[in-house]
This record gives structure tokens, C-alpha cells and sequence, in this order.
């Protein structure tokens, strides 16, 4: 609920950084298209696509400017707002420092969600879902391919949620009681303490880590049957097998940050759970600060 009450507060600031970063997306999703036409006129001795694609190359580049000037200024702003709603709020509920301290840290998260983890996932659906298409377009064996691909990313996802859940609760549970236990200061609690974390990060690294090397192997599968078959389409131009091979990493990017997506959609889960905001303090943020 936090997500989407922190959204509701700012959410004339966040939707226009949304805008931008969607008509960046766009116009990078015509960059392979746009290239393998151009190739294609090039080796022709025709110039007007290399025009085209001057154009969207430049106005690419002026929306991410613009983009990258207005995201730090409205998250910065989110975040200062909803820390300090956080820190009042838990110490209204009686919840004792050490926590409050460690769970206004794990705040940032929030923002960092609608700042980097937002954008990714619509970068994600476009790539996703533009790269299937052309790929449909350009054969439909090869859009077949792809849908295929999908099956046995979403079971090794599946196991790969339940597992990243517990072990994100564990670590909170642990960093919640961090400033308390370096306040006491007993030696061997501290050693354990850190240990213990350790342990839990090296669990998430292995598990995040066998996800990415079964991704792999599913790609390059993926990669050689796509290659096969764009190199026997009948009529096929160097200009083509560059638009596919582009739209097949695109397509395949999108997938990959799936593991990624997970296991900060668990952070946020358990972090969630333990910092609790009453919703009428998030509407009027602005008029307590």
C-alpha cells in the first residue's frame, strides 16, 4: 500500500518523469528497424534513411538529457518527504530507535523502486513486447520461437520468487536489529551478527546466480535457433539480419531482468510489511514538513 500512496502524493512529478522515459524507449525501439533500412539503402547508394535516422537519434538524445535533469530533482524531493513521514510516524507507533533508524535507511528503497526499478520494468514490457512483434513481422516461425522461450522462464522465476521472499526476511529481520547490537558492542555478537548477514547475501548471490546461469543457457538456445533460421529466409538483406539480431537481444534483455525485478519486488515486500504509514499522513506530506 505504501507504493501506491507514495504514487498518489507525487504523482503529477513521477508521471511526467514516466512520459520521458517512455518516449526514450520508443525511440530506441525504432533504433534496429531505422538501422536496417539504412544499411540497406547505404549499400544501394541512397541516403535518405541516414537522415531519418540522424533525426531520431538526436531527439533520442535531447529526451534523455531532459529526462536524467528532472529524475533526480523529483526523487530527491520524494524521498526527503517520505523519510520524514516514516521517522514520525513509527516513533508515533512507539517503535524503538534502533529500528526506526534501520528501517528509514530501507525507505530509500521505495523511492529507488519509482526511480530505477519502474523505468526498467516499462523499458522491459516495450523491449518485451516491440521485439516480439517485428520478430513476428519479419517471420512468423521466429515469433513462435519466442513464445516458447517463455515457458521455462516463467517455471525457473516461479522457484526463484519463493526462495528470494524468505531470504529477504531473514536479512531485514537481522539489519532491524543492527544498530542495537553495535551499540552493546559485545564483540563476538557483533562478529556473528555480520556473519550471519554474510551468509544470508552469499545465499542470495548463489540463488540469483543459478537463476542467471539457467537464463543463459535458455538464450543460447534462443540465440542459435534465431540465427538459423534468419539466415534461410529467402530474400534476406544484411540490413534485415541486423534489425533481427537487434530485436532478438532486445527481446532477450527483457527477459533477463526479470531475476533482478524479483528479488527487489521481495525487498520491497518485506519492507512494506514493516514500515507501516497511516494514509492520511502521505496525502499531506507537503503540509507537515
Amino acid at each position: 500500500m505504501i507504493l501506491k500512496h507514495l504514487f498518489i502524493s507525487h504523482k503529477y512529478s513521477i508521471l511526467l518523469t514516466y512520459f520521458l522515459t517512455i518516449l526514450g524507449i520508443l525511440f530506441n525501439l525504432l533504433y534496429p528497424f531505422i538501422i536496417g533500412v539504412t544499411i540497406n539503402e547505404l549499400l544501394q547508394k541512397r541516403y535518405e534513411s541516414l537522415i531519418l535516422l540522424i533525426c531520431i537519434w538526436l531527439a533520442y538524445d535531447i529526451t534523455e538529457v531532459a529526462r536524467k535533469i528532472y529524475d533526480t530533482r523529483t526523487f530527491t524531493n520524494v524521498y526527503s518527504h517520505l523519510v520524514t513521514l516514516v521517522v514520525l510516524e513509527q516513533n508515533k507507533q512507539g517503535v524503538p530507535n534502533s529500528q526506526i533508524i534501520a528501517r528509514s535507511a530501507l525507505t530509500r528503497e521505495f523511492v529507488d523502486f519509482f526511480e530505477r526499478d519502474i523505468p526498467q520494468i516499462l523499458r522491459s514490457l516495450f523491449d518485451f513486447f516491440g521485439a516480439l512483434v517485428m520478430l513476428f513481422i519479419y517471420d512468423i516461425q521466429m515469433g513462435f520461437y519466442s513464445l516458447a522461450l517463455l515457458i521455462p522462464i516463467i517455471f525457473i522465476n516461479y522457484v526463484y520468487v519463493g526462495k528470494s521472499i524468505k531470504l529477504n526476511q531473514k536479512l531485514n529481520d537481522h539489519l532491524e536489529d543492527e544498530v542495537e547490537i553495535l551499540t552493546a558492542c559485545k564483540g563476538e555478537t557483533v562478529y556473528q551478527h555480520y556473519l550471519f548477514i554474510s551468509k544470508l547475501r552469499i545465499y542470495l548471490s548463489n540463488a540469483e546466480a543459478a537463476n542467471y546461469g539457467f537464463m543463459e543457457l535458455l538464450s543460447l538456445v534462443f540465440a542459435v535457433a534465431i540465427l538459423l533460421r534468419a539466415t534461410q529466409l529467402p530474400g534476406v538483406k544484411a540490413g534485415d539480419l541486423y534489425a533481427i539480431i537487434s530485436y532478438l537481444w532486445n527481446y532477450w534483455q527483457s527477459l533477463s531482468n526479470v531475476p533482478i525485478l524479483v528479488q527487489q519486488f521481495s525487498r520491497l515486500k518485506d519492507i512494506g510489511d514493516r514500515v507501516k504509514l497511516q494514509t492520511s499522513e502521505i496525502y499531506i506530506d507537503k503540509n507537515v514538513l
